[in-house]
C-alpha cells in the first residue's frame, strides 16, 4: 500500500513539473506574440527564441517566425539558422528558401545563397516564382554589370543563366538580353570600322564579318525569346532592328 502511494505521488509530482514546465512555456509565447504586435521585433525574437527553448523547438510556426523576426532586425546568421530549421521541418518551404536566400545574401554568402534558390526551385514546382525571380534577377544583374565594363563573354554567361528558369516572362527576358548584347557589340565594331570602309577595305570586310557574326547571334537568340514569349515587344522592336542593321552587310544574289 505504501509502494502504492509513493508511485501516486511520484506520478502527481512529475505531472506537476510537466504542467509548470507547459504553463510557462505558453506565458512566454505569448508574451512573444504580444512584442509582435507591438512591433518590438528585438522583444519577439527573445521571447520566441526562449520559448522554443523550453519545448525542444517543437513548434513549427514559431520557428519559421522567429526566422522572419531575425530578417526584420538583419540579424541575417540567425535568420539562415531559424530559415534551415524551418525547411527541415518542410514548413512553408517556399517562404522559408527565399527568407534564407536573403540572409545570405546579406551576409554576403552568395555561393550558399544561389544553391539555396536551385535547392528552393526544385523543392517547390508551381509555387517558386519569387525565388525563381531572385535567381534570374542576380544573374541579369550580374550580366549588366560585365556589359558595362565590356567583357562580353561574362556577361553573356549570366544572361545565359538569368534565362535558365522555366517562368516564360523571366526567360524571354534573359533571351533578350542575350540578343540585345551581341546586337549591341555587333554595332559597335561596324561603327568603330567605318571609317576604313574606303581606306582600307580587307581590314573593314574582316570587321563587318564579325559584327555580322554578332548579328546571327542576335537573331538566334531574339528568335528563341520571340517562341517563348510571342507578344513581348520589345523582343519584337529589337528584331527588327537587327534584322535591319543585317540587310546592308548582305550581299545580293
Amino acid at each position: 500500500m505504501k509502494k502504492l502511494l509513493l508511485f501516486v505521488l511520484t506520478s502527481l509530482f512529475v505531472g506537476g513539473v510537466l504542467f509548470a514546465q507547459t504553463d510557462e512555456s505558453g506565458k512566454v509565447k505569448n508574451e512573444g506574440n504580444a512584442a509582435w504586435r507591438a512591433k518590438n521585433y528585438k522583444e519577439a525574437f527573445t521571447k520566441w527564441e526562449q520559448y522554443l527553448k523550453l519545448i525542444e523547438f517543437k513548434d513549427d510556426a514559431t520557428v519559421y517566425n522567429v526566422a522572419v523576426c531575425a530578417n526584420k532586425l538583419k540579424d541575417y546568421t540567425n535568420a539562415e539558422k531559424y530559415f534551415g530549421m524551418s525547411i527541415k521541418n518542410n514548413y512553408k518551404v517556399a517562404s522559408s528558401y527565399q527568407g534564407m536566400a536573403v540572409a545570405q545574401e546579406n551576409l554576403k554568402k552568395i555561393p550558399e545563397m544561389l544553391q539555396t534558390l536551385q535547392d528552393g526551385i526544385k523543392a517547390t514546382p508551381g509555387q517558386n516564382l519569387k525565388l525563381e525571380k531572385a535567381y534570374s534577377d542576380y544573374f541579369a544583374k550580374e550580366g549588366q554589370k560585365f556589359q558595362k565594363a565590356n567583357d562580353i563573354v561574362k556577361a553573356a554567361e549570366n544572361f545565359t543563366k538569368s534565362s535558365q528558369v522555366s517562368n516564360k516572362q523571366l526567360k524571354a527576358r534573359g533571351l533578350l538580353s542575350l540578343g540585345t548584347l551581341y546586337f549591341n557589340n555587333g554595332a559597335s565594331i561596324l561603327q568603330k570600322a567605318t571609317p576604313f570602309a574606303t581606306t582600307e577595305k580587307e581590314k573593314y570586310e574582316a570587321e563587318k564579318v564579325k559584327a555580322l557574326a554578332d548579328f546571327r547571334k542576335a537573331q538566334d537568340y531574339l528568335k528563341q525569346a520571340a517562341a517563348v514569349e510571342p507578344t513581348n515587344e520589345a523582343v519584337k522592336e529589337t528584331q527588327k532592328q537587327v534584322a535591319d542593321a543585317i540587310a546592308p552587310l548582305v550581299e545580293k544574289k
